[in-house]
C-alpha cells in the first residue's frame, strides 16, 4: 500500500512527468467532453487498482477489513491536492510530509503502523 500512496505522487521526474500530462488532461477535459469522459475512466481505473490492493491485503490478513470506497477515493482526492501543490514547488510542502499526512488515515483504517514505511 505505501508504494501505491508513494506513485500516486510527484516524487521522481518519471512520476513528475506523469504529473504533467494528468494537468494537461484536467484542463482539456474542462474543453472537451470526449477527454472529460475519459478521465473520469482513468480515475475509475485508478481507483479500482488502489482498491484491488486494499481487498488483497484483506484477503491475505495483512489489513484488517475495510471499505475500499471509504478508503480509496480520499486517497486519490488527497494525493491529487497534495500532487498539485508538490508540481508548483510550494516551499510550504514537503514530500515527506506528504506521504506521513495521506498515510495516517490509510494506517489508521488498515490497522498498519502509523509511520510511512520505507520503501
Amino acid at each position: 500500500m505505501a508504494r501505491i500512496v508513494h506513485s500516486l505522487l510527484p516524487t521522481d521526474p518519471e512520476l513528475r512527468q506523469d504529473w504533467r500530462l494528468w494537468q494537461e488532461l484536467w484542463v482539456r477535459s474542462l474543453r472537451d467532453e470526449t477527454t472529460r469522459v475519459f478521465a473520469v475512466d482513468l480515475y475509475a481505473q485508478l481507483h479500482a487498482w488502489v482498491g484491488g490492493a486494499i481487498e488483497q491485503g484483506v484477503a491475505s490478513g495483512e489489513f484488517r477489513p475495510a471499505d475500499v470506497d471509504r478508503l480509496g477515493t480520499p486517497v486519490l482526492a488527497l494525493s491529487d491536492g497534495y500532487g498539485i501543490r508538490l508540481m508548483l514547488g510550494d516551499p510550504t510542502v514537503d514530500v515527506d510530509d506528504v506521504l506521513a499526512a495521506i498515510w495516517r488515515p490509510v494506517a489508521e483504517e488498515l490497522g498498519l503502523p502509523p509511520d510511512f514505511p520505507e520503501i
